[in-house]
């Protein structure tokens, strides 16, 4: 059923929403089918014939939609860097005492370092380093660069800057951990003690950050 905005909406505006959506979810489609495909079986794996036969459509709708498989694998980055930033962003990270916010913190980082979407990144961006695969990676920094950015520490911890240093190094070492553990599981899909070792991740943070903030006021 049309809404009431739509109907007023002017045929020709509402013709162009619909043809965006299209096109839209044909994009999704299209960087879905790669990240699949990488997930599975690696980046070579994801020839034109392969991405075509995932996403259920022709090789010409594919280059009318990225023009070639060096703008999907960028389009793919971009989209997994806004994907962290829209994590790191969670109203959640902001809700109720250190404790509570560096528990979220943990759980929310891990589900993208373990996501389909990460690992075709990494794969992307290791591959990127001995090809000549013509891929922009200026416009975006690595997820751990942005999650140490000042902006982001003061809103988050709603700290001073004395604090920065020691709170720059947490998270950093956070990142790398919950990242080289990503690189476990994908090695053994089944790896046992996760949910000890995020525990235990989670309790170090608590010790060294929670001290720290002895000397900053927290609100609730």
């Amino acid at each position: 059923m049309q809404t009431a905005e739509a109907i007023s909406m002017p045929l020709e505006k509402r013709c162009n929403s619909l043809q965006a959506q299209k096109a839209k979810a044909t994009r999704d489609r299209i960087i879905q089918a790669v990240v699949s495909i990488i997930r599975e079986s690696g980046l070579s794996a994801a020839s034109a014939s392969a991405i075509t036969a995932r996403a259920g459509i022709t090789w010409g709708a594919v280059q009318h939609h990225f023009g070639g498989k060096n703008e999907i694998l960028q389009a793919i980055l971009e989209r997994a860097y806004r994907v962290y930033l829209e994590r790191i962003n969670s109203p959640a990270l902001h809700r109720g005492d250190l404790a509570t916010r560096i528990d979220c913190y943990v759980e929310i980082i891990w589900g993208h370092y373990r996501s389909d979407l990460y690992f075709a990144f990494q794969e992307i961006l290791m591959a990127h380093r001995d090809t000549d695969m013509a891929l922009d990676l200026h416009d975006f920094r690595p997820a751990e660069a942005s999650a140490l950015s000042l902006e982001w520490l003061q809103g988050f911890f709603h700290k001073d800057e004395q604090s920065q240093q020691t709170i720059s190094q947490a998270i950093r070492f956070a990142h790398r951990f919950l990242a080289g553990f990503a690189v476990d599981c994908t090695l053994e899909p089944k790896m046992p003690f996760e949910q000890e070792h995020l525990a235990s991740l989670k309790g170090l943070l608590r010790t060294q950050l929670i001290e720290q903030s002895n000397r900053i006021e927290i609100p609730n």
